[in-house]
């Protein structure tokens, strides 16, 4: 489901949207901002799960040995 919004920019970053659009989008600015937002989602997700492994170093070596053993108990 979409939604539609109102955005308020001044003169000079709104030529640069639909600049930006022209160029990616085929001038679809609602098509851009919502390519953009969803890259900068991904990005923010993909950080917060290295900031997560960061603060837990030991879990993908425990995860992997975990997954070893239990598949050399079904060999």
């Amino acid at each position: 489901m979409k939604q539609r919004l109102s955005l308020s920019l001044d003169e000079r970053r709104a030529r640069y949207l639909q600049r930006c659009a022209d160029r990616r989008t085929s001038g679809n600015a609602s098509a851009y901002l919502d390519d953009l937002l969803a890259r900068e989602e991904l990005r923010e997700a993909v950080s917060s799960a290295a900031d997560w492994y960061d603060r837990h170093p030991g879990y993908a070596k425990d995860a992997i040995a975990e997954n070893e053993a239990a598949l050399g108990e079904t060999a």
